[in-house]
């Protein structure tokens, strides 16, 4: 009963403060709560026909505070439903906080494992518990919980974020943990989904990779485990992955390869599931060290573009958009084929209040020698800009912020591999964001904040001419 009036009252909350809610920086076709707070992406999971995303929500202020899992649903990745919230903190074991976690389908239930916080002495207790589901809205927590009360002697007080899988006839648990200064990944094993057993710890840092692991992700990828985790204590802050083996007798996961999974400021604790025929994902898009102007407007929080996992075929993990997002192309503004000498040529003008912007830049190296080269977004009323593009002969992709006015002011970089004759990147512009994908193998998404709204892109080369072998400026339409 105290549950059921204590999720009553957030979601009235969260009525009452939507109503309230400033649109300038409003999203068009992301995944952003109602009002209030939001951050890391929970409980990826397809259930009944729909692709359900839970997310660690606040609904009492725009500002972080005890942790509540807000839901949506969609069908398409491109219109969302919200739904009332799905967790609250309302037991002793979770009083301060319904940390992250995840969803999994068995015998017709949804099953979400989260990470039980109350304050004990001043410190955060942290403990994994569980809560069941049978329509995908109402949720009733274990009565055992909590299932896993302690961490072990390998781990610390640091010891969240539950990521549940099946392999063969058993289920497992990787939670989020360091030692010493290390980040690490503890497994747990268990046959019912009620009784956990700790089997040991699969992966620790390195020593330079985070003093604490958040939100591991581990998961079967064409014929290879990929291992994903958020550090603490690294800066700047980026998700790491490895691509690797997984030894399920001894439960140890043995990396091959490793990479950053995101260069941008605001990409943070990924989490992926199988939909109905990919691996796909979603991270939160926002950071904790950057001033967030939205929260002056009652919300804070969004998150990226669903994004799909692949490997190459040489072992590589690739990272690209989801196709559904061609279905939000309205307009076409400019196609084309161009040859650029060095300099810049101005594009059609557009406004980010009426709709986003998604732009395909296809180039050929091979035909140029442009140094660097790429498009500028400048604000014609202030003359901020940003820009993103290709240098080092490409070699590396960069998001260049340094020219805009809020948001984390700098410019990141992605190594590419050995370059190609060919290079193709993805632009995907909304009200207050930027995602930027090139061929697959790098991405950077940053939070922008423009002071005006009409924008001119401008097509640049610098060291050389620029042949482009296919340009397309597209208006994207608006989700909810």
């Amino acid at each position: 009963m105290r549950q059921k009036e204590l999720l009553h009252q957030a979601d009235l909350k969260v009525k009452e403060a939507a109503a309230e809610v400033k649109d300038t920086y409003r999203l068009h076709y992301h995944l952003m709560p109602q009002a209030n707070w939001m951050n890391d992406p929970n409980g990826l999971v397809y259930f009944q026909g729909y692709y359900h995303v839970f997310y660690q929500h606040h609904p009492f202020s725009p500002q972080w505070g005890p942790m509540h899992w807000g839901h949506a649903l969609t069908r398409d990745f491109l219109t969302w439903e919200h739904l009332p919230i799905a967790l609250t903190p309302s037991e002793q074991y979770d009083l301060d906080g319904c940390f992250s976690g995840s969803a999994v389908v068995e015998d017709g239930a949804l099953n979400v494992f989260y990470t039980g916080v109350r304050k004990v002495g001043g410190e955060l207790r942290q403990v994994q518990c569980r809560a069941v589901s049978f329509d995908g809205i109402h949720f009733v927590k274990d009565p055992r919980n909590p299932l896993i009360s302690t961490y072990p002697p390998e781990g610390s007080a640091d010891f969240r974020d539950p990521k549940v899988w099946k392999h063969a006839d058993e289920w497992y648990m990787a939670v989020g943990s360091g030692k010493d200064g290390r980040g690490r990944v503890l497994l747990y094993r268990s046959r019912d989904l009620c009784q956990w057993h700790y089997g040991g710890v699969a992966l620790e840092s390195d020593g330079t990779q985070g003093s604490i692991w958040e939100c591991p992700d581990l998961f079967p990828l064409g014929d290879k485990h990929v291992l994903v985790v958020s550090p603490m204590g690294t800066d700047p802050r980026r998700v790491i992955y490895f691509v690797g083996e997984m030894d399920y007798e001894v439960g140890r996961f043995c990396p091959e390869s490793a990479g950053v999974l995101d260069q941008g400021p605001d990409f943070y604790a990924p989490q992926t599931f199988f939909g109905t025929d990919r691996r796909l994902m979603l991270a939160w898009m926002q950071a904790w060290e950057s001033e967030i102007p939205t929260q002056q407007d009652g919300w804070a929080g969004a998150l990226t573009l669903p994004r799909e996992l692949l490997l190459d075929s040489a072992g590589r993990l690739v990272v690209r958009p989801v196709a559904e997002l061609e279905k939000l192309r309205e307009r076409l503004v400019f196609a084309g084929k161009l040859v650029v000498e060095s300099g810049a040529q101005s594009l059609p003008g557009f406004d980010l209040q009426a709709g986003g912007l998604e732009v395909v830049l296809s180039v050929d190296l091979a035909q140029g020698a442009a140094g660097e080269f790429g498009l500028r977004f400048r604000d014609v009323q202030s003359g901020e800009c940003i820009a993103v593009g290709v240098r080092d002969h490409g070699r590396e992709l960069f998001l260049d912020t340094t020219g805009a006015s809020w948001g984390n002011e700098g410019v990141f970089c992605s190594r590419l591999d050995a370059p190609q004759e060919k290079l193709e990147i993805r632009i995907f512009l909304d009200r207050s964001s930027i995602e930027v994908f090139c061929d697959g193998a790098a991405s950077i998404t940053a939070r922008i904040y423009p002071s005006y709204f009409q924008l001119v892109p401008e097509l640049f080369a610098a060291g050389g001419m620029l042949q482009v072998r296919n340009l397309e400026v597209w208006n994207i339409g608006v989700g909810s």
